[in-house]
């Protein structure tokens, strides 16, 4: 298959209409249930929108067009769009076999913990093989073969496996939990927030931060304890709680990165989670959540890009293609092909064993971006970092063909 990656604005609206039929109604609710959240701790705005941008904006495009007769552009719509596209231009040349998975593959947008980024992320690949010139063959999706596609262009044939890492993997502490917490913390906060001044609460946790709502409660409770005294350990976790003597502090609402950074120094919570209970020009509550143990981020990628590796046959060239969750300028991404870093190591833990030798590059790729080209000719993008195995085992630069520049 290879479908016309090509689009104009005429293109925009059949494809809206298309997606929000198949998860309109169910997102809609869904992103109901996400602002109920927001209302009670405003923090969880900006956190949803990061996690869930594609989700959100196929609703409000859908408002936007039920509103005014249009569509919009512009933003995250650009993304939408991006996906919307070719993701429909793809299923209709799929078939029937291969549609079904497809559109339960669509309603990660309804029920995904990590929302639509994950098949989005597969299908900007599968677009950009067949803007290469590949023609691809959906081999997961239609139960010919555990890897995402085989591409075959000029008699070559690789298969590529696609990877998306999340802000939480390889983390004791994952987001849902913190905003889990947060929520249930809210009573608490709100009698700090009645009482003027900056509030500052250390937490820490011995491992990770438990999911069932008795870990949770029992945590709460330890926080209620530790405000009391100032200070409490138990084996749940340790809390301290003291107030700042500060006269004025960015406030999380207008600011968060201003504020953020502020109370990472107070708290000396230099990567970890913040959340923040304001009364604006009154109080503001901001608690650090972190644990004793150390995160394992390279270990987990690690570990992600060798089952990676074990999806394809081994009888092909194999590409193995990886998303990292936060955008990176050229400039660093290129630094870091020359420098030991985490990519190197992930790398590493794929080429050293000789029974993966058929991966012969592995790709990492920063989050697309719109790029201008002209008056009419806009892209979205994604820098990339290829690292190949010197050891690999098929000797063709078909693989290494598909990232590199023109």
């Amino acid at each position: 298959m290879r479908i016309n990656v090509e689009a104009t604005r005429n293109d925009f609206e059949p494809a809206l209409l298309w997606l929000a039929g198949h998860v309109g109604g169910p997102l809609k609710q869904r992103v109901k249930n996400f602002e109920k959240h927001t209302k009670n701790n405003p923090m969880l705005a900006a956190h949803f929108r990061n996690i869930y941008p594609l989700e959100y904006a196929l609703v409000d495009a859908c408002n936007y067009r039920r509103n005014t007769g249009r569509v919009p552009t512009g933003g995250d719509y650009d993304a939408l769009y991006n996906f919307a596209i070719p993701a429909m231009r793809i299923y209709q040349q799929l078939p029937e076999s291969g549609q079904r998975p497809f559109e339960g593959k669509l309603q990660d947008f309804v029920n995904g913990t990590y929302g639509s980024r994950p098949f989005a992320y597969e299908i900007g690949i599968a677009a950009h093989l067949m803007q290469k010139g590949w023609d691809v063959e959906f081999s997961d999706l239609c139960g010919a073969a555990q890897f995402d596609f085989l591409a075959r262009a000029d008699g070559n044939e690789i298969e590529v496996e696609c990877k998306t890492s999340s802000g939480d993997t390889g983390r004791k502490i994952h987001r849902q939990e913190v905003n889990r917490l947060a929520d249930m913390l809210i009573p608490v906060t709100e009698r700090l927030a009645d009482v003027a001044g900056c509030h500052l609460l250390r937490i820490t946790v011995p491992d990770r931060l438990g999911k069932s709502p008795k870990e949770l409660s029992e945590l709460v409770e330890l926080v209620r304890s530790g405000i009391d005294k100032g200070e409490q350990i138990h084996e749940t976790g340790a809390v301290t709680y003291w107030k700042e003597a500060v006269t004025g502090w960015p406030e999380p609402q207008d600011d968060p990165d201003g504020a953020r950074a502020f109370f990472e120094r107070l708290l000396d919570g230099h990567n970890s989670h913040l959340f923040f209970h304001e009364r604006r020009g009154h109080a503001v509550v901001a608690a650090r959540i972190a644990s004793k143990k150390p995160d394992k981020v390279v270990g987990s990628l690690s570990s992600d890009a060798v089952h990676a590796a074990k999806q394809c046959s081994g009888t092909r060239p194999a590409l193995v293609t990886m998303q990292l969750i936060d955008p990176i300028e050229p400039e660093e991404l290129h630094t870091m092909l020359y420098t030991s870093n985490g990519l190197h190591k992930i790398a590493h833990s794929v080429f050293k064993n000789e029974a993966r030798a058929h991966v012969d590059s592995i790709v990492f790729s920063t989050p697309q971006r719109l790029t201008t080209f002209g008056p009419n000719d806009q892209r979205m993008s994604a820098s990339v970092l290829v690292l190949n195995n010197d050891k690999a085992k098929f000797p063709t630069d078909a693989p290494r063909s598909v990232f590199r520049k023109p």
